[in-house]
């Protein structure tokens, strides 16, 4: 009896495995002639080797299933291919991937003129040209690309890395500039200069400017003064702008300000580098500029600045304030015309505590008054025993402390005092002495005659 469904079934079954049909199937039998696949029909499918990717055969086992075309039928056998159907596969997704703006990865086969051959897929040869890579790329290495031009009929395909090397190099310049920060001092090398100053490149990518102003901390008339192309050189990050994609250096903020190296109270050479209505600008030997304004020129009356001194004229003069903020020095010559300090010792001795007044908050500490004419200078390190990052968190211009004279250095013309020690001695409260009973017996103090001791035994007497 002849059974109908059977045949309906071999019909449909034939249909579906005609030539160019893609049919699932089972793998059932690997061997050095190919892969045999069970298809739905009468005889196992036959899978040669050559119609498979390199990449595949070490992965298939009998069990796995498989989507495979019918390529055609010899003597009832159907001959398979699954590289055709990867072929189809591949075509469909660089399209989609055509549409959407998708990257793909590619693998560079050989090279080409040019440029190279690269493989998507594992099955669609395209062309890269070589300016799409930074350096020449690897035979068999992956890289990603877009699809430049794509055409199925032709079977033409271009790739394009163009976008890739933007988005890297986008990359690697927002990773260089995360490892910066403003206050940085990093090494740089000068790739050009300019007018108003010089272009440092401080990291692969990254190239900073150095205005003509953050060059050096005087005056100069050309970048070429100070710094010179290919010269490596220091600089500190003053602003970093990622989004920008703009740095902003100095080099004179690596070197110490010359201001700083002042101390209210010093005495010091100049040259007279102009003359004014209202007083003499000199030029120290640091290149600092400061003014001695006429009430400083000299004890004796005068009509003009030019009556006193003369341009390039050498003269002492003493630093009364420094303004490093607005870039000012006040210096005074009449100060040295007389030396008030010959006779010091009898005003001031080393380890006497004294009330003085805040004259000034430096970064670096305090300038104090101890009387009409002299100065002291407490460092930050003795203002107190906390740790401060700045004196202005402990004391303002006008405060009145007292400070235990630490040192008189009559040759430099200074006197340094500790405000915290007159609190801590070994971690103990300090007692200050009388003033008029305090001696100095330290070479600072200058010898001590026996007018000295006279005198200061009246002071004693009339005190008590």
């Amino acid at each position: 009896m002849v059974d109908f469904k059977e045949l309906l079934d071999e019909d449909f079954g034939a249909q579906s495995l005609r030539q160019g049909s893609v049919v699932n199937g089972k793998i059932v039998k690997i061997d050095d002639t190919g892969v045999y696949v069970d298809i739905g029909a009468k005889t196992e499918g036959n899978l040669p080797l050559d119609q498979l990717l390199p990449s595949d055969l070490p992965r298939l086992q009998v069990g796995d299933e498989i989507k495979v075309k019918v390529l055609k039928q010899v003597e009832g056998e159907y001959i398979l291919s699954k590289r055709a159907v990867d072929y189809e596969e591949a075509w469909n997704r660089l399209a989609e991937c055509q549409k959407e703006n998708e990257a793909v990865s590619i693998t560079i086969d050989s090279a080409a003129k040019n440029g190279y051959i690269a493989r998507a897929f594992g099955v669609l040869e395209g062309f890269v040209h070589k300016s799409n890579f930074d350096s020449k790329p690897e035979i068999g290495g992956s890289y990603k690309a877009y699809i430049l031009d794509m055409n199925r009929r032709d079977h033409k395909l271009v790739f394009t890395r163009r976008a890739i090397l933007e988005e890297e190099r986008l990359l690697r310049l927002d990773e260089e500039f995360s490892r910066f920060q403003e206050g940085m001092v990093v090494e740089g090398t000068v790739d050009s200069l300019t007018a108003y100053g010089a272009f440092v490149r401080v990291s692969e990518n990254i190239t900073g400017l150095l205005h003509i102003s953050e060059l050096s901390w005087h005056q100069i008339k050309r970048p070429s003064d100070i710094v010179k192309k290919g010269e490596k050189v220091m600089v500190k990050i003053l602003e970093i702008d990622p989004e920008k994609k703009k740095v902003s250096l100095s080099l004179k903020a690596t070197q110490p300000d010359p201001l700083t190296t002042l101390l209210p109270g010093e005495e010091i050479e100049g040259k007279v580098e102009s003359i004014a209505d209202f007083g003499v600008f000199v030029k120290l030997d640091n290149n600092v500029v400061g003014l001695v304004h006429n009430s400083e020129l000299a004890y004796h009356r005068f009509g003009h600045p030019s009556e006193v001194c003369k341009i390039k004229d050498k003269i002492k003069v003493k630093v009364l304030t420094v303004d490093a903020e607005a870039r000012r020095v006040a210096l005074s010559r009449k100060a040295c015309e007389q030396d008030p300090w010959a006779d010091i010792h009898a005003k001031f001795q080393v380890d006497q505590v004294l009330d003085v007044e805040v004259t000034q908050v430096l970064g670096n500490g305090l300038v104090v008054k101890l009387d009409e004419f002299f100065e002291g200078f407490v460092p930050i390190a003795e203002i107190s025993s906390e740790r401060i990052d700045h004196p202005k968190r402990k004391h303002a211009a006008g405060d009145t402390v007292q400070a235990r004279i630490m040192n008189i250095d009559t040759k430099r013309k200074r006197i340094r005092l500790s405000i915290k020690a007159v609190h801590e001695v070994e971690g103990s409260p300090v007692q200050a002495a009388p003033e008029a009973r305090t001696f100095d017996t330290k070479p600072t103090a200058g010898k001590v005659t026996l007018g000295d001791i006279i005198d200061t035994s009246k002071l004693i007497i009339e005190e008590e």
